[in-house]
């Protein structure tokens, strides 16, 4: 009697203990990822991607784990996203959410503004390089249907990184496998439905020979905030730029006097191409 009463309260004691720290984890998790930053293990990490009512985010984490083979192989670095909900004023209720196969990565969620939609980066198996942009459908109970390729309009044999999505159908996303000003260039192509149009690159304005993340746009002051580690040492920080302006403006990091490849984007027509994104249907 006294050994099954220890052992009961030795299992509860683990247990609470275990969800004691799965929540100290998930608390750090969502500190980490609210606000984005940098990190020495991944460069420039994104803020956590919210829906419009405020009511569920989306963010990536990074942890070591063992691989699929090799028992004496050393851990790897593994990107899983995850999905907490607010209840109360508080974020909770986190979740893994299964978007890819184990010991693959997937990381950079960004959900589309009617909430139906999360695009990340994965390396899953059948990408066309390393990390490529994938699209799934976010259903009722919050769950993720099939996760499926952009395709050869978005992703090529290098990294394409860090989707980020505006006015509704515009995707921004950093691209490693193009012909772009070096390192990570930005890009932005037209989503809608199941179509999208061929990347285009947003501009020496926008770009750098350094590596280019995310931009951010305020179209009310023609604005935008650039991502980039065109800083001292490659220091990664954000630069303000100007776009559709006549003259240039004092006070600003970089100003875009020629702004042609950002208001194509910005302007494109709704005739969208047919891609394998498509096929996949």
């Amino acid at each position: 009697m006294t050994r099954s009463i220890f052992y009961s309260l030795l299992v509860t004691g683990m247990i609470f203990a275990s969800q004691t720290t799965f929540g100290q984890m998930a608390k750090e998790m969502l500190t980490d990822n609210m606000e984005g930053g940098v990190s020495s293990v991944d460069g420039y990490v994104p803020s956590m991607s919210i829906t419009k009512d405020g009511k569920t985010a989306y963010f990536s984490k990074a942890s070591y784990q063992k691989p699929l083979y090799g028992v004496f192989s050393k851990k790897e670095l593994v990107h899983e996203i995850y999905r907490a909900e607010k209840v109360n004023g508080e974020w909770t209720n986190i979740t893994k959410m299964d978007v890819c196969p184990n010991h693959y990565s997937a990381k950079h969620p960004t959900v589309s503004e009617d909430g139906k939609r999360l695009f990340f980066a994965s390396n899953m198996k059948g990408s066309y390089g390393k990390y490529d942009i994938y699209v799934a459908d976010i259903k009722a109970d919050g769950s993720l249907g099939v996760s499926k390729n952009l395709g050869p309009k978005v992703n090529t044999k290098e990294d394409e990184l860090y989707p980020s999505i505006y006015n509704g159908t515009l995707l921004f996303f950093a691209s490693e496998g193009r012909d772009g000003y070096g390192g990570l260039d930005l890009y932005a192509t037209q989503v809608v439905q199941n179509t999208l149009t061929p990347s285009v690159n947003l501009g020496g304005h926008i770009n750098s020979k350094s590596d280019e993340y995310a931009i951010q746009l305020s179209p009310e002051k023609k604005l935008g905030l650039v991502v980039s580690n065109r800083g001292f040492n490659n220091t990664i920080s954000q630069y303000t730029v100007a776009y559709g302006r006549s003259n240039k403006q004092d006070g600003y990091n970089d100003v875009a006097e020629s702004d042609a490849g950002l208001q194509t984007v910005m302007n494109t027509s709704s005739e969208y191409a047919t891609t394998s994104y498509e096929d996949q249907q």
